[in-house]
C-alpha cells in the first residue's frame, strides 16, 4: 500500500527547497519506530511537495495519529490506484494552533521547525509510546515559541534563559492568550535556590483548555543554562530541545561582559551539557539545533559524549543540515541517556 503525505508550503522558496529533506528525515525518524519497514520517496508527480510513504500493509489508527504531529504534514492520502483518499490532517492543538505563531519577534525560530525538533528528541528517546503526558525542558527558551509547541502536545513545559525581557514578554504574552480564549489558569510566583547561591525567580502557569481538562502546566524560569538540574531537579524531563543562540550569548557568565576564550558557545555547551543530562530522565532525549557556520556536528556531538550522553550518529541522524539564509547553515545533533 501507499501513501501520500502533502507537505506544508513555507513562503520562503529557498527554504521551500530544503522541506522536502526535513520532512523525510523527520518522516524516517519517526516510521523507524512506528511501523518498521516502511519506505520513503519523494513523489514529484503532483507538482506540489509530496512524500509517499510504502508500507506491506494499511497503517493502523495509531500510527496515522502519531503521523499527524509531524510538523510539515497538511495531510495524509491513501493512494488508491492514483485515487487519494484523505484519511488524516493536523492533529489536535491542545491549547490552540495559533499559539506559538501569533507573537512575532526578530530572530525568531519558525514554529514548524521547533516541531521537527521536539520530534526528533521524542522518537530518538525511550517515552513516544508513553499514555501519560510528557515534560520537556527548553533551557534557552528567548520568548518560549518552543514551550508553546510542546504545550500543544498537551506536555508539561518549562524554559529557562537569563534574558528577563524575553521571559517577561513571554509570560505577559502566554497570560493574555488564556484570559482571551478563557482558560481556566493561576500564575504562582516561584524562587528556586541554586546550589552556587542565590535563587531563581519562576514564574509557573497551570492551566486547563476546559474545566474537564487535566491541569497542565508551563514555567518560565530567569536561570543559567548551566545550572539547571541543580535548579530544576534531576531526572524530571523526558524531552529537552533547544535551539542554541546563533550570536546572542544566553550564559549569565558570559552575559556580564567577560570575555570568553575560543569559541564562547562551545565554552557554554561544555558548561552546561553535564546538567542537562543530569536533568534529563533516564532514556530520555535531547535534540539541539545549531549554527553550523560556528560550530561543526561533530564537535558538538564530541562534546554531548563527552558529558556522558549516547550521541546518535549515522543513516537520518546526519540528515538534518539545511540552508537558512546567507549567515546561517542549521544542523541537528541528537543524544539520549543511557538507561
Amino acid at each position: 500500500m501507499h501513501y501520500k503525505m502533502l507537505l506544508w508550503p513555507h513562503a520562503n522558496a529557498r527554504y521551500q527547497n530544503e522541506t522536502l529533506k526535513l520532512a523525510a528525515a523527520e518522516l524516517e525518524l519517526m516510521l523507524a519506530r512506528l511501523a518498521p519497514g516502511a519506505e520513503i520517496a519523494v513523489d514529484e508527480r503532483l507538482d506540489m511537495p509530496c512524500l509517499d510513504i510504502g508500507v506491506n500493509g494499511p497503517l493502523d489508527a495509531a500510527v496515522i495519529e502519531a503521523l499527524r504531529s509531524h510538523s510539515l504534514l497538511y495531510g495524509l492520502f491513501e493512494d488508491q490506484d492514483g485515487l487519494l483518499l484523505p484519511i488524516a490532517g493536523r492533529a489536535d492543538a491542545a491549547v490552540g494552533r495559533d499559539l506559538p505563531a501569533i507573537l512575532k519577534y526578530k530572530g525568531k525560530t519558525n514554529e514548524l521547525f521547533l516541531q521537527m525538533l521536539i520530534n526528533a528528541a521524542l522518537y530518538t528517546g525511550a517515552f513516544w509510546q508513553s499514555d501519560a503526558p510528557l515534560s520537556m525542558l527548553d533551557p534557552m527558551c528567548g520568548r518560549a515559541t518552543g514551550l508553546f509547541v510542546a504545550a500543544n502536545y498537551g506536555w508539561d513545559t518549562l524554559g529557562a534563559d537569563v534574558d528577563r525581557g524575553d521571559l517577561k514578554e513571554a509570560e505577559q504574552y502566554f497570560r493574555r492568550y488564556l484570559e482571551y480564549h478563557r482558560f481556566k489558569h493561576n500564575v504562582t510566583r516561584l524562587s528556586r535556590t541554586l546550589k552556587q547561591g542565590g535563587s531563581a525567580a519562576e514564574c509557573r502557569f497551570e492551566y486547563a483548555p476546559e474545566a474537564h481538562d487535566q491541569r497542565r502546566a508551563l514555567s518560565l524560569v530567569c536561570l543559567d543554562a548551566a545550572h539547571s538540574a541543580g535548579a530544576l531537579g534531576r531526572n524530571a524531563f523526558h524531552v529537552i530541545a533547544c535551539d542554541l543562540p546563533y550570536g546572542v550569548r544566553h550564559d549569565a557568565q558570559l552575559s556580564r561582559g567577560t570575555k570568553a576564550k575560543g569559541n564562547w558557545l562551545e565554552t557554554l555547551i561544555g558548561r552546561a551539557l553535564p546538567e542537562w543530562k543530569a536533568a534529563l530522565k533516564p532514556g530520555g532525549a535531547m535534540a539541539l539545533s545549531f549554527n553550523a557556520q560556528n560550530m561543526k556536528l561533530e564537535r558538538l556531538r564530541a562534546l554531548m559524549e563527552s558529558a556522558g550522553l549516547e550521541v546518535m550518529r549515522g543513516g537520518i541522524y546526519d540528515g538534518f543540515a539545511h540552508w537558512v539564509e546567507q549567515a546561517i547553515t542549521r544542523d541537528i545533533a541528537i543524544c539520549r541517556k543511557p538507561m
